[in-house]
């Protein structure tokens, strides 16, 4: 999505930056500026690390030990800590991370849960050597490679959101293969609805078929999710002006 709006886009929106320093733009809100940046950077981080990493075990450790990594990280991290405190954009954050220790305690102190998810985690060490060469691909700015890449890592990590992006991404950069980018794209989303830059890689696809209301409404979704983007604000403002226009 160009910052014109063009209909088939040069570049997406989610590979541009967030504006440099969006915790020191903020209204004062009551959290410590230390507090909110450790929320930020976990959230970062949330769709590249794993259970064990997140709640900061072992994966040998036993179900006494991660439970307990648990509630002193839930202590910290509670969504209720802030309940009626104005914590601005970061409220859609701490919701993300609470939900992903929570995810993360219910999967590793079950133990068919953890035998699938330590089963998945193998899985991924096997895509290593994909992954390095699609993203070498992408530095390259072969997109129709890279996707093919992460075509081949998607047949082994269906269920991986972050992958499901990567390769809609890459689709979309190649100018190529839309249907195929969409359904990455729809499932990415499906699996992990907590992240403004998959959303993003939705409307720029919907934008590159012409549908603009359907690019506006995954827009809109992604402000509610980083309010503090203003990158995204001025996309989703201008593509508004678009549609009435087009009324």
């Amino acid at each position: 999505m160009q910052e014109s709006l063009s209909r088939k886009p040069d570049r997406d929106p989610d590979s541009a930056p967030a504006p440099p320093s969006s915790l020191s733009s903020m209204h004062a809100i009551a959290m410590p500026e230390a507090m909110q940046r450790r929320i930020t950077e976990l959230y970062e981080k949330l769709n590249r690390i794993d259970h064990y990493r997140l709640l900061g075990v072992a994966a040998t450790d036993d179900t006494k030990t991660i439970k307990r990594a648990y509630f002193a990280l839930a202590k910290e991290h509670h969504p209720d800590r802030w309940f009626r405190k104005d914590i601005g954009a970061l409220r859609a954050k701490v919701d993300a991370v609470f939900n992903a220790l929570t995810v993360a305690e219910a999967t590793l102190t079950n133990a068919q849960k953890r035998a699938e998810y330590d089963a998945y985690l193998r899985e991924v060490l096997k895509t290593r050597i994909n992954r390095r060469q699609a993203e070498a691909l992408e530095v390259a700015k072969d997109w129709a490679a890279a996707a093919e890449v992460w075509a081949r890592i998607v047949e082994q990590l269906p269920t991986d959101a972050y992958i499901q992006h990567r390769w809609a991404r890459a689709l979309l950069r190649s100018r190529s293969g839309y249907d195929s980018a969409m359904a990455a794209a729809t499932r990415a989303i499906e699996l992990d609805s907590t992240r403004a830059e998959y959303r993003v890689t939705a409307a720029s696809l919907h934008l590159a078929e012409g549908r603009d209301r359907s690019a506006l409404a995954q827009l809109a979704i992604a402000c509610e999710i980083e309010p503090d983007r203003v990158d995204l604000g001025e996309l989703h403002a201008a593509l508004a002006e678009r549609v009435a226009r087009n009324r």
